[in-house]
């Protein structure tokens, strides 16, 4: 598995997730480390010295990419693809690496996509739009890590040292990335809705980085709701659970074009585990997850009306507490659709089909 980030990185959580059914001496899983060109030259030499059966590359990137098509055309080595977006139109809608990397993505993406024995998606839209394309997708929706016991007090702990004692928790977790283009930052809907629950003990908890987040704070400035947002920062992967438990309600916004439309994202898996009560856009794999109840509008790449539809849904949770109790049947049905346990089982029935459907030259023969 050729995975593109470090070994504490969320693509880490997915790839061991997916591969905890194989025997540990048939998956050997390989990190991006110490830059692009040093990554690429430790993965060649790893797949000259262990020669596999089947490659899986986890997610539209450098160098894994350029590496798997190398090994299928030169090699006939299978790869399996797995991504979780559309990278050329989440660039070109979002502005983020816009100029001449627009082209490369958008050729990246392609050969990927073309030369891959079977693209694995997250979501339902993305294998629709996979579909029309004749190209052969398979859904593996993002998972979440086994949910360890968390501890009340912890929790309590947590909440006194970030000054949420006696407040309503909206939350949101993710990366901040700064659009150029539509001039938003992930969490930028949840600071624009705050002005308009002033009367009422709200407050907002952002936990993650990226280059918007100064975006963010200077935004909260200017709607003067500075004091009620709380920034945590990245926290570890093992600490998520606990910081889940503060949130009474966590957000999940994604734009309603083709990049929000095909996404799950690992956040909206997290949250149900969590049990926490979820107010999502109506866009993309949260429409088929999460209850009505959940799901607001949303119009649009870049809906204005949206936080005001957001805070008028807030209100009336904190108005009617009751309301919240839907959340409980989530857990249950984060066991049923995301769990590691179920997608691990599916994962291992690709893999096992694929590997004996096209060996590569001096691979297994089947039995």
């Amino acid at each position: 598995m050729l995975v593109h980030g470090g070994p504490q990185s969320i693509e880490a959580v997915r790839a061991r997730g997916l591969s905890r059914l194989l025997p540990p001496e048939k998956i050997r899983l390989l990190f991006r480390e110490n830059g692009r060109q040093a990554t690429l030259r430790a993965w060649h030499a790893a797949l000259r010295e262990h020669r596999p059966e089947l490659l899986y590359v986890l997610n539209t990137a450098q160098p894994g990419v350029p590496i798997a098509v190398w090994w299928r055309r030169r090699h006939r080595l299978p790869y399996i693809l797995d991504t979780g977006d559309v990278i050329y139109e989440m660039a070109r809608r979002s502005g983020i690496g816009a100029g001449w990397r627009l082209p490369l993505l958008w050729f990246t993406e392609r050969l990927a996509w073309r030369n891959a024995a079977r693209l694995v998606i997250r979501g339902t839209r993305h294998r629709e739009y996979f579909e029309r394309r004749n190209l052969p997708a398979t859904l593996i929706r993002d998972g979440y890590a086994d949910q360890q016991a968390v501890d009340p007090v912890a929790v309590e702990a947590l909440r006194k040292r970030l000054g949420l004692d006696g407040k309503f928790v909206v939350g949101v977790m993710g990366s901040l990335v700064f659009s150029p283009r539509l001039q938003i930052c992930y969490g930028w809907d949840l600071v624009r809705a705050l002005p308009a629950l002033a009367d009422l003990p709200v407050i907002g908890v952002v936990i993650g980085d990226g280059d918007g987040q100064q975006w963010l704070r200077e935004e909260a400035v200017r709607r003067g709701v500075s004091d009620r947002l709380v920034f945590t920062g990245r926290i570890p992967y093992a600490e998520v659970p606990t910081y889940l438990r503060l949130f009474d309600v966590a957000l999940s916004t994604q734009t309603n074009n083709l990049p929000g439309q095909v996404r799950t994202t690992g956040k909206v898996p997290e949250y149900m585990a969590a049990g926490r009560f979820i107010l999502a856009s109506r866009v993309g794999e949260a429409e088929l997850l999460l209850p009505g109840e959940m799901l607001l509008d949303f119009n649009g790449e870049l809906d204005s009306n949206y936080p005001n539809r957001l805070a008028a849904r807030i209100r009336q949770l904190v108005n009617h507490p009751e309301l919240l109790g839907l959340r409980e049947g989530l857990p249950a049905r984060a066991a049923a659709t995301c769990s590691y346990e179920v997608l691990s089982a599916q994962w291992l029935e690709l893999v096992t089909r694929v590997a004996f459907s096209d060996p590569p030259t001096g691979g297994p023969t089947p039995p």
